[in-house]
């Protein structure tokens, strides 16, 4: 096909074998080098440009996953069922922390699950399920024993015993004693205000905080929340 070509298909087949060959090698610029131009106007050699890659596409970002609130919910729940959380308690676990989630708490939603929860009961530090007592009790008031379970399922508990009293004598106060990390402190604000209360809730914590001009750590972050009932859509 090459009218200027070597007649010998052998020699012309060998020299394109090493000129491909050649090509392959780092460093060789298919445009300047003459052996390929040679190779080309003599022997029919083709010229196949090595494949430029795409910087742009190669460095590019990845699309975000997008993982729908139920998934993840019914993953915790999952995960607290196979640490020995009972199901209705598995559920309200579950609930607590997804909430954050939707509201962008990012910090007490999935994130805790592992390092707060599951490595917490891996360390023996936190029961899965354990049976919630009651100290002392009135119509209005109620101190309660978690006896070191689940905080998550614990502060519902408490909230709840809280309402029914309000509803009832019209305040209902309930402390606990022996709980865990209960999650983000609106959950149970908004408990409230979903029945028509208005709703305040606090607890303490670990020293995470440093006092003002302090280096050490001595101070929790203690937060105290509350939530009212309004005619509008949210509290």
């Amino acid at each position: 096909s090459n009218p200027s070509g070597h007649q010998d298909k052998s020699i012309r087949e060998k020299v394109c074998n090493l000129l491909t060959q050649y090509s392959a090698c780092d460093g060789v610029d298919l445009d300047t080098d003459v052996l390929f131009a040679i190779g080309a106007n003599v022997y029919g050699f083709e010229v196949k440009k090595k494949s430029v890659p795409d910087i742009a596409a190669a460095t590019a970002k990845p699309p975000d996953v997008i993982i729908d609130f139920e998934y993840m919910k019914v993953f915790m729940k999952e995960v607290f069922l196979s640490y020995g959380v009972p199901e209705d308690r598995a559920e309200t676990c579950s609930d607590v922390l997804i909430e954050a989630d939707k509201r962008g708490i990012d910090s007490h939603g999935l994130g805790r699950l592992k390092p707060i929860y599951c490595d917490r009961i891996d360390a023996g530090i936190l029961s899965p399920s354990m049976p919630i007592d009651v100290i002392n009790e009135t119509e209005t008031t109620a101190l309660i024993d978690g006896n070191l379970g689940m905080g998550l399922y614990i502060g519902p508990h408490c909230m709840n015993m809280a309402i029914e009293k309000a509803k009832k004598y019209g305040v209902g106060f309930v402390a606990c004693k022996n709980s865990t990390h209960y999650g983000i402190a609106g959950y149970y604000a908004t408990m409230a205000s979903d029945a028509g209360c208005i709703g305040f809730t606090g607890t303490n914590a670990r020293p995470s905080i440093a006092p003002t001009f302090g280096v050490e750590p001595m101070l929790g972050t203690n937060p105290l929340v509350f939530g009212l009932p309004t005619h509008d859509d949210f509290p």
